[in-house]
């Protein structure tokens, strides 16, 4: 099954769904497929995906919660109890937009992402799940957060994804006396400067320019002096402006 067939499969098992029983409380994925939840305090009704496809189920929503919250508060690492990438973490993203049911009173730390390989992946994941669930999920909405560079005097590199926009990296260059040449900036990817900052836009959401975005990102944040992913914080995380995103897949400290 191609992307887009998984989107428009997604989409139609959502729309079913929702014409049954109502609007979900947290819409939301993980790195193969949605991750949408119907919640109240006592029971979760869960969309996600089965070894044959997406399936529904109900969970005790409190047995379900720690056991998810106790895997991400162990993170990504070598460590025993571990898991060695974000892609097998719970989900990777998820939203709350006021629908029926109960949010959940406090959402997933994080953690933090040990190298720069594992925030790479971590990132190109949450891409390429976004690519594949936000057109299902919120329709032309774009999602997007900012990258925030300790080590840059806090200036960021962002990342926008939606349906209608594509996918675009954008970097603050306002921090180099007269800005970067555009020879070196270019010769990085960037393709287009705007008002001290230069953007890079792939018009189709996919692997290859998840992959490529996830690359261009971390080359540039290690390029202006961060060391460790430690050194990293989240900023401006939306959907549309509307409802509450976190990222708890992502490993950087929100």
């Amino acid at each position: 099954m191609t992307p887009a067939q998984r989107t428009d499969a997604a989409r139609a098992v959502l729309e079913v769904v929702v014409d049954r029983i109502g609007l979900p409380t947290l819409y939301g994925g993980d790195a193969y497929g949605p991750n949408i939840r119907w919640r109240t305090d006592e029971r979760t009704l869960l969309l996600n995906h089965g070894v044959e496809g997406l399936q529904l189920s109900v969970r005790r929503t409190a047995e379900l919660e720690q056991a998810e919250f106790a895997r991400f508060e162990r993170g990504v690492g070598d460590g025993p109890e571990q898991v060695s990438y974000a892609s097998s973490l719970p989900y990777l993203w998820q939203l709350y937009r006021s629908g029926p049911g109960s949010p959940p009173e406090v959402y997933p730390a994080g953690y933090v992402t040990p190298d720069w390989e594992r925030l790479e992946e971590a990132l190109e994941s949450l891409l390429r799940a976004w690519g594949e669930q936000l057109p299902a999920q919120v329709g032309d909405d774009t999602a997007a957060f900012n990258i925030v560079n300790g080590a840059d005097n806090g200036r960021a590199v962002g990342l926008l994804c939606g349906r209608t926009e594509g996918l675009t990296v954008l970097v603050d260059d306002r921090g180099v006396p007269g800005g970067t040449p555009p020879d070196e900036m270019e010769g990085r990817g960037w393709q287009v400067p705007l008002m001290g900052w230069w953007e890079a836009n792939f018009a189709e959401l996919g692997w290859e320019s998840a992959a490529t975005a996830a690359q261009m990102a971390v080359a540039e944040l290690r390029f202006r002096g961060a060391r460790s992913p430690r050194e990293l914080g989240l900023d401006d995380v939306s959907c549309a402006d509307r409802g509450v995103l976190t990222l708890p897949g992502l490993g950087i400290s929100g």
